[in-house]
């Protein structure tokens, strides 16, 4: 259940996603529980961002639960993002959400994750979206003089197309490792783009967030979800499934690029069908295209 991004890097195929950790209701104690239980079923990697949870208290969330065991850190990665100014209680200085990737406020936004983590370093670190006023080589001098300070080994990108991603990479002295986005059955654009070839084309794996499309794979709520409800529903008798976020996970699963699925929840059950999607049939070539035409992918 591992995926190695380079020759010192792997992460888990599955990753447990914090954004909605405050709404788990978990305490400290339980958020350790939670971490074993985790490890326990070989998925090591958990998925943070400066602004989760509504006081950007989600890594604070999880710093709490290493502080309790310590020994949990080098038993995991974490992956965090930052870039994202947003107006709240927290920045009442901020009037309009926008992206910032100026090394002034990435060195403050990592130190402050860190010190939230309550650990020394970060394993991976996504600029979470593409800043239209980046300095690339201001962001080159940001990332080596984190990497070269030890707070984080990794650097990656988060919802950036291809072009964004290859314009970063020309300026930057260190590779990404992955990128992240949004995919499932309702919202291709990521084939569309041209996203998913270009990790192939690069040779990293990228981070799929979403794929369950906030649950509207089992809720519908037009003809047009509904019409790819039955779909899925059909490719999951086929395959004689138990559940259809198996058959979604498997036809993501599927494409070259050895994708890492990011799973927004902390519920066990739906973490074991995940994993138990992993194994067993696969989806055929002709199953899986079928999916992508109903989502609007034209073929010619």
């Amino acid at each position: 259940m591992k995926i190695q991004l380079n020759e010192q890097l792997s992460i888990s195929k599955l990753v447990i996603g914090c954004m909605r950790m405050n709404d788990w209701n978990l305490s400290a104690e339980q958020v350790v529980e939670f971490i074993e239980w985790c490890i326990e079923r070989g998925i090591t990697t958990f998925d943070h961002a400066d602004i989760y949870g509504g006081d950007h208290r989600n890594e604070a969330l999880f710093g709490e639960a290493l502080q309790l065991k310590p020994s949990l850190r080098e038993k995991i990665e974490i992956v965090t993002k930052c870039a994202i100014s947003v107006p709240n209680a927290r920045n009442p200085h901020i009037k309009t959400r926008y992206f910032n990737t100026d090394k002034e406020y990435i060195l403050t936004q990592v130190n402050d994750s860190l010190d939230k983590l309550q650990c020394s370093y970060i394993d991976i670190l996504l600029i979470h979206m593409f800043d239209l006023l980046i300095d690339p080589r201001e962001l080159n001098e940001t990332l080596l003089q984190l990497q070269s300070e030890g707070k984080v080994k990794y650097f990656g990108l988060s919802n950036h197309s291809p072009l964004e991603f290859d314009t970063l990479q020309k300026y930057s002295d260190i590779p990404f490792v992955t990128n992240q986005f949004m995919l499932h059955p309702l919202g291709i654009q990521n084939y569309q783009n041209g996203a998913m070839t270009h990790c192939l084309k690069e040779g990293i794996s990228p981070m799929i967030w979403s794929p369950l499309a906030g649950g509207r794979i089992f809720k519908p709520t037009n003809a047009f979800e509904e019409k790819m409800h039955n779909v899925l529903e059909t490719i999951r008798q086929e395959l004689g499934l138990e559940h259809l976020d198996e058959v979604v996970y498997k036809w993501i699963f599927k494409h070259s690029s050895n994708p890492a699925i990011v799973l927004g929840t902390g519920n066990k059950e739906r973490i074991e069908r995940a994993i138990k999607s992993a194994e067993g049939p696969e989806l055929t070539k002709e199953q899986w295209y079928k999916v992508l035409v109903e989502a609007g992918y034209t073929l010619w």
